[in-house]
């Protein structure tokens, strides 16, 4: 009992001192742009400038990093990696665990350490639980995640979870480019052959339109991404299971209208008016050809870009910021209250007064 004693003290003594760890366990990108990856790193650096110990968390000895797409303010945070034995954890740590890492909740459900979900892709959820296991069988009582829509699936899987929803904010450089617009066409689709069915189809079927370029949108770094972005007229995306839905609203920030296939959990920001959705996507290259058609026409209709503008205005990495130093300070103080009271049931009444 007096080890448990002085464990509990350690751990309190640590939290109200800051020094309680937050693990971001996340996947190498491979330098390759991910954009759950960069919320997560976005977390990272907001705890950190605050004063908490956070780090990112990776499974194997060699990793890339987010350098070349990031920039080197986010491959510069703390990093630490579980194969070389740096997850070290107490009752006063947190681990955070990515829905694709279900395998990793195995690894770590005895470790006296508070478990939380960090759900930004509800398709994966599933894939690496066995069948008749969920979160809380390896003892995780939260979740954390980023729309509305995805905190109702997550809990219609697992209803005891106390699941949080923090929007993520698109950065400030996604903006209008100052100069018109260029005949390009950017395009972000999850399959890459996706990507290639669409000029191929767009070409075959359209021929007139073959001074029209496109810019597939993957691995290059996000600043240049946002500067390239803002220079095409138009913008399309391709995701079925998307959870969040990032490259439209980046294009929205950057006045670059969308069309884009609806994704099988409808986004949270998504409405008739602020983009061209498309329900049956074997229509999509003639509603694309039909948006070029307009837009070389001047028509295309103004309250598309007045709705883009309002999807967008709440965007705000200030409130974001807030929202995640606010959630994070109450799960330290929620996790204080928790040991006080595991402390006040080992310690005879009046010993720690």
């Amino acid at each position: 009992m007096e080890q448990q004693v002085k464990i509990l003290e350690t751990s309190l003594t640590k939290l109200k001192d800051k020094k309680g760890k937050f693990y971001f366990l996340t996947q190498d990108s491979e330098g390759r742009a991910i954009a759950s990856v960069a919320v997560t790193y976005q977390y990272v650096k907001y705890l950190v400038e605050a004063g908490f110990d956070a780090c990112v968390l990776y499974e194997k000895t060699e990793y890339k990093g987010v350098g070349e797409w990031l920039g080197e303010e986010y491959s510069n945070l703390p990093h630490a990696s579980i194969e070389t034995g740096e997850l070290k954890v107490g009752p006063q740590d947190f681990v955070f665990v990515p829905e694709i890492y279900g395998h990793v909740l195995e690894q770590i459900k005895d470790m006296p350490c508070t478990k939380i979900v960090f759900c930004q892709a509800y398709d994966y959820i599933l894939d690496t639980l066995n069948p008749g296991f969920g979160w809380p069988n390896y003892g995780v009582t939260k979740c954390l995640t980023t729309t509305d829509s995805q905190k109702e699936h997550i809990k219609a899987l697992f209803p005891t979870l106390a699941t949080k929803v923090i929007t993520p904010s698109i950065p400030d450089y996604f903006k209008p480019h100052e100069k018109p617009k260029k005949p390009i066409i950017a395009v972000h689709t999850r399959d890459h052959r996706d990507t290639l069915k669409l000029i191929k189809s767009f070409y075959l079927q359209h021929p007139q339109f073959k001074w029209i370029s496109f810019r597939d949108m993957r691995n290059m770094p996000r600043e240049e991404f946002a500067t390239t972005l803002s220079e095409c007229f138009m913008s399309v995306w391709v995701d079925r299971v998307s959870g969040w839905g990032t490259f439209p609203l980046e294009s929205m920030m950057c006045n670059t209208p969308v069309v884009g296939t609806l994704p099988i959990l409808k986004p949270d920001w998504m409405t008739n008016e602020n983009g061209v959705w498309v329900f049956d996507e074997s229509k999509l290259v003639e509603v694309v050809s039909t948006f070029v058609k307009n837009w070389l026409e001047d028509s295309v209709p103004e309250n598309l870009y007045t709705q883009m503008s309002e999807t967008v205005k709440s965007n705000s990495p200030e409130k974001e910021k807030e929202m995640v130093l606010s959630y994070f300070s109450e799960l330290v103080t929620e996790k204080i209250t928790e040991l006080e009271n595991a402390l006040n049931k080992l310690t005879p009444v009046g010993e720690n007064s």
